[in-house]
């Protein structure tokens, strides 16, 4: 009878990414090299990409008998409506203060601005790497991080404000290394997103632009593959926008005006053919959304 210590590795890689996580917790403790794979970049993409699509939703619990409040999470199959931790197996959410930076592949990418480090966590099997920011350490502008299927890894982007200088950090080679900037970026632009976009193998953000020059807010765009930075005009660059999401398959923004004669948030859809067009307007003056 096979077993996992003499069947070939591919096969053994071609089972295990299709079992569901919590065999896999259980299988952590067979061997180290079976541990070493299930925690490997490549195994969890693999297995990210063959498993049902989840997830994470972190909750603030108060236990009254401990007289503590923590953070726990819990992982839901998308097209749940129920998203509370009752009933289920809330895990302990592994970080006191981060930063949510975005996520791929079941990875979730956070960061600790003040210890100057990064985590990327895959909550399914309760694993995470720490990487540190770049060893000449400057304020940054946007962090992104995803997936470049040119090299079969993942990258993390960080900008350093003002956009004079970008880095990128490869999973495979844990190093990071300088690359060319943004050119359309200038000292006193400011991301508005709190997190970053992944669409279509590039990374999204909301950037305004110094107020003295004309253009207001824009979409940058950096492509994980050939690391190139690009712009995406806004339909109304003179509205406040801070998300960039995905609806239906296509890139969106939500949009606001403070203005009293338009004070309505409104969400665009880029279709297919690159233009933009008017998906849900809600005016912020009805008195039913006091």
């Amino acid at each position: 009878m096979a077993t996992a210590h003499n069947m070939c590795p591919e096969l053994i890689v071609e089972i295990f990414t299709r079992l569901p996580t919590q065999s896999l917790l259980r299988f952590r403790s067979v061997s180290k090299s079976i541990c070493g794979m299930i925690g490997s970049p490549d195994f969890i993409r693999l297995h990210s990409v063959r498993s049902p699509k989840k997830f994470t939703v972190i909750h603030r619990v108060n236990y009254k008998a401990e007289g503590v409040t923590k953070s726990v999470y819990t992982i839901n199959s998308a097209g749940e409506g129920q998203l509370s931790y009752m009933g289920t197996t809330p895990v302990e959410y592994p970080f006191a203060y981060v930063n949510i930076v975005g996520s791929c592949n079941g990875i979730l990418c956070v960061y600790e601005i003040d210890k100057r480090i990064i985590h990327l966590w895959k909550p399914s099997i309760r694993r995470k790497a720490t990487v540190l920011f770049p060893p000449v350490w400057t304020p940054g502008l946007a962090l992104g991080f995803g997936f470049d299927p040119s090299i079969d890894d993942y990258k993390i982007l960080w900008t350093v404000r003002g956009g004079e200088v970008s880095f990128v950090y490869t999973m495979k080679t844990h190093t990071w290394r300088e690359i060319a900037s943004h050119a359309d970026m200038d000292r006193l632009s400011v991301v508005k997103s709190p997190m970053m976009c992944l669409f279509n193998g590039a990374l999204h953000w909301a950037v305004k632009r110094d107020s003295r020059r004309s253009g207001g807010c824009y979409v940058m765009t950096f492509d994980l593959s050939s690391e190139v930075f690009s712009t995406i005009e806004l339909p109304e660059p003179s509205w406040e926008t801070d998300t960039v999401t995905v609806i239906k398959g296509c890139l969106a923004v939500v949009s606001s005006s403070s203005k009293d004669v338009d004070a309505s948030s409104r969400i665009w859809v880029r279709n297919t053919d690159a233009a933009w067009s008017l998906a849900f307007k809600l005016d912020m003056r009805d008195p039913r959304l006091s």
